[in-house]
């Protein structure tokens, strides 16, 4: 049980560390160039599941 909490908490943090990264990267991009570009947060998800019945 504690390895599951362990691995959850693990995974959270990884994703939270990746937006934080994402938006620091994507303000100091926006910042440091004058022409207009577009500032906004996009989401991709593919998720592909397969069962096979035997």
């Amino acid at each position: 049980m504690e390895l599951i909490i362990d691995f959850i908490i693990g995974a959270i943090s990884s994703v939270c560390i990746g937006f934080i990264t994402n938006y620091i990267y994507d303000k100091i991009k926006n910042h440091s160039s004058s022409t207009n570009r577009k500032s906004g947060l996009e989401f991709e998800f593919k998720v592909n599941f397969k069962f096979s019945k035997k």
